[in-house]
C-alpha cells in the first residue's frame, strides 16, 4: 500500500491570492459605497444607510480576515498573524462606530 501525504503548504499561493483578491473586493466596495453615497448631507435618511452600509461592509471583512488567519494558522503560514491584527483593526473600528451612533 502507498501512503499518499498531502503537503499544506501547496495551499498557500492559493491561500494568497484569496487574501489578496478578497481584500481588494472589501476596499473597491468600500470605495463604491462612498462614492454612491458621496453628496449624503449629515443627519440625512441618505447619511444612515451609508453609514449602515459601511459596518455591513466592515462585519463581513471582520469575519473575512478571520477566517483568513484561521486557515493561515492551519498551514502554519506567518500571514494569519497579518489577518488577525488586521481583523482585529476593523472589529474595534466597528465596535467603536456603533456605540458612537448609539450614544
Amino acid at each position: 500500500m502507498g501512503t499518499n501525504t498531502f503537503n499544506p503548504h501547496l495551499l498557500s499561493p492559493y491561500l494568497s491570492v484569496l487574501g489578496i483578491s478578497g481584500a481588494v473586493a472589501l476596499l473597491v466596495a468600500t470605495g463604491l459605497v462612498l462614492w454612491y453615497y458621496r453628496d449624503s448631507r449629515v443627519q440625512s435618511f441618505n447619511w444612515y444607510l451609508r453609514n449602515w452600509r459601511l459596518k455591513q461592509i466592515s462585519a463581513v471583512a471582520c469575519l473575512f480576515f478571520v477566517a483568513m488567519a484561521a486557515s493561515s494558522w492551519v498551514i502554519l503560514d506567518a500571514w494569519g498573524w497579518v489577518y488577525l491584527l488586521v481583523a482585529f483593526k476593523i472589529g474595534t473600528w466597528w465596535v467603536r462606530r456603533t456605540i458612537s451612533q448609539r450614544a
